[in-house]
């Protein structure tokens, strides 16, 4: 018996591609991001301070909370001053402050232009529930980490693995705020969690 040769067979092809020979990968995004309801904010490193500021006028600091890994000094000394930080050594503690803040803010680890998704790597000091409890998500997006779609996601990823770095168990890919239409075919938004996504794209060139 001989043995099968085995085809390469090619993915489809999606229009993304097409999209960005006349707009920017950042626009594409933003286009999609409108279409899932996320709300945008385009700012630069140096204005990201006052736009997070805006936001959370008027929110007392033990209703927001923060799950940010790696961030810059003078993000860092923001949240340590206006949020309550996800800590792993608070154990359920976290759920608990999750289930009572208003606000979630994280850090996405890849954004999908194609769909407007945004990806987070949750694990021991990034906690998911972060992004699920709160009545609002505001999700900060480095440009340089919206890639054209899933294909590129999950190819990086597999680069990672191969490399030998580690990725958490928990790979959420969030697209806007959440949306259901089980009852009675009528559309509504934050049904499974929150009401209000933002996503903050920052962008030096902005």
């Amino acid at each position: 018996m001989t043995k099968l040769a085995r085809k390469q067979i090619e993915g489809p092809v999606s229009s993304v591609y097409s999209a960005i020979e006349t707009n920017s990968l950042k626009q594409v995004f933003i286009e999609s991001a409108k279409l899932i309801r996320a709300e945008i904010i385009e700012t630069t490193p140096t204005n990201l301070i006052n736009e997070l500021n805006n936001i959370i006028e008027g929110t007392p600091v033990n209703e927001i909370l923060s799950s940010i890994h790696g961030a810059t000094d003078s993000l860092e000394t923001w949240l340590d001053n206006n949020t309550n930080k996800w800590n792993p050594i608070l154990g359920d503690q976290n759920i608990t402050n999750a289930e009572r803040a208003k606000i979630g803010i994280t850090y996405c680890d890849q954004a999908l232009a194609e769909s407007g998704t945004v990806v987070l790597l949750n694990e021991n000091n990034k906690g998911r529930s972060v992004s699920l409890l709160p009545e609002i998500h505001i999700v900060l997006i480095p440009v340089e980490v919206i890639v054209p779609r899933l294909k590129e996601s999950m190819r990086d990823l597999h680069e990672r693995v191969k490399q030998g770095k580690s990725i958490p168990s928990c790979v959420n890919y969030i697209t806007g705020p959440s949306n259901s239409a089980d009852i009675e075919s009528y559309l509504v938004v934050g049904v499974h969690g929150p009401l209000r996504t933002i996503y903050i794209i920052i962008d030096e060139e902005t």
